[in-house]
């Protein structure tokens, strides 16, 4: 995920994104603190894009936690640069500006970055397509999750936004091959902050070695309940040596999980408790052991969304009766629903294709095991005239989730399925915690009002949200 500092004293020169900053939060005479901005990230996962480009114009804070107009925002840095998300890795920041900010605790920030101005471009040049947030041109205002008020001492105090790049940028498989914007960023303190740093290494080969690429999430939640009832933190991800770093954390305990999506044959680790400390450093080394649990098995893995007329590819791992990984297995696929998708597999290798909208179970074969994945196949002829969000208003206790749902209809009436939706609360008083495309669970933050917006194809629909 990338992530940025910011400070806040008066507005001092930018530095390029990757290089050093010298803190420096001394005050002289009657003037105020200053507070530092520093924007970050951790690594983006689409290998096949070169650059995020952002223009990011202002970040402004609030005392007051009911971003819908209560309390008065304070400037605290006015970049108006373009900042490629890409560079900022393994903790690496960007500094966006300083400015004097009144000491006193700080329950809300928000960036304004320009649509107009900023673009994803492929490793060819090419300028991917964006959905962007209503209004979709010129300035969106994103809110960051607050979680803790943001304390500004006398001193001055470093402000870091983390704009987890990974799941704000959200991609799918239609022909226009287009990211859509779930904005999804959060401010922190960094001196109430701690980092987790490891290596990520596998012997599944027989000897210890890295692994990179590796997804690292950092959970809060029961470990020993299902793990669809934990909480995304933090996300990170190994470099070519298999070292990774997550920076800026909040103090407490998570749970971490490692694995490597693209190496079915490993299975993934999970730390039930790792403690993060403010101004400290965690070390969890990771070891991917093989899937199986040393027995034959076999596993695919790969995405589980194409849309109609697209394709995406599987693999499977197969292995022996000892747990080794067969090299070139006889591998034959199947689908339970060739009408929806259809699949071509040659050896631990797969192609689904999609072809009406619905649900496939494709299953792959070895030899006496097996194992499936359900791939949903979206998009649909007909275009969205309308959306409605469900239900059309809601009042919230602080902690409080709720599902959410989207309904789109065409221009008769009925109710479509399989198009793209993409969601965005207006204020952080009420944040979007899990996605599941036309449904979402949204969780109040903090005392405010938000709006629920939800967007096909150029029309949206919203519901208004209070949180107590």
């Amino acid at each position: 995920m990338l992530k940025r500092v910011w400070s806040a004293l008066m507005v001092a020169g930018l530095l390029a994104p990757g290089a050093c900053y010298q803190d420096d939060t001394s005050t002289t005479g009657n003037r105020k603190p200053v507070a530092q901005v520093l924007l970050t990230d951790a690594p983006f996962p689409y290998d096949s894009v070169q650059h995020v480009n952002i223009y990011v114009d202002r970040i402004e804070a609030n005392t007051s936690p009911d971003t819908s107009g209560g309390g008065q925002w304070v400037l605290i840095a006015q970049p108006r640069q373009v900042f490629d998300l890409l560079t900022l890795q393994q903790g690496g920041t960007a500094f966006l500006g300083q400015n004097e900010l009144a000491a006193g605790q700080y329950s809300s920030i928000r960036m304004v970055i320009r649509a107009d101005l900023s673009a994803i471009r492929w490793n060819d040049g090419s300028s991917a397509q964006i959905q962007w947030p209503s209004p979709g041109t010129g300035e969106i205002t994103l809110y960051a999750i607050v979680e803790q008020p943001l304390a500004v001492s006398s001193s001055g105090a470093v402000i870091v936004i983390d704009f987890d790049l990974g799941r704000s940028f959200l991609y799918n498989y239609y022909g226009t091959k287009e990211f859509t914007l779930v904005p999804w960023l959060r401010a922190v303190n960094s001196a109430a902050t701690g980092t987790l740093r490891g290596t990520v290494t596998s012997s599944y080969s027989g000897q210890s070695q890295p692994i990179p690429n590796a997804n690292v999430t950092l959970f809060v939640g029961d470990p020993n309940a299902f793990p669809s009832s934990w909480y995304v933190a933090v996300t990170g991800r190994s470099d070519a040596t298999g070292f990774y770093k997550v920076a800026y954390v909040p103090a407490g305990t998570y749970i971490v999980r490692v694995e490597q999506p693209d190496y079915p044959f490993l299975a993934p680790s999970i730390t039930p408790a790792a403690t993060i400390t403010a101004g400290d450093t965690t070390i969890v080394p990771v070891s991917l052991v093989r899937a199986g649990g040393g027995g034959a098995y076999v596993r695919i893995s790969g995405p589980t969304t194409v849309g109609v007329g697209g394709s995406i590819v599987l693999f499977a791992a197969v292995g022996d009766n000892s747990g080794n990984p067969v090299q070139n297995p006889s591998v034959s696929w199947t689908s339970r629903s060739p009408a929806v998708a259809d699949v071509f597999g040659s050896g631990d290798t797969a192609t689904v294709t999609g072809h009406a909208v619905g649900s496939a179970t494709i299953v792959a074969t070895s030899g006496a095991l097996a194992d499936s994945i359900t791939i949903q196949v979206t998009g649909a002829p007909s275009s969205v005239a309308t959306v409605a969000v469900q239900p059309a208003s809601a009042n919230l206790a602080v902690g409080d989730t709720l599902t959410f749902s989207a309904v789109l209809r065409d221009p008769a009436g009925n109710v479509l399925t399989g198009h793209a939706v993409s969601w965005f609360s207006t204020d952080s008083s009420f944040a979007i915690v899990k996605n599941y495309g036309t449904a979402i669970v949204g969780r109040g933050m903090r005392a405010g009002s938000a709006l629920l917006q939800a967007t096909s194809e150029g029309k949206t629909g919203q519901s208004s949200i209070t949180v107590h």
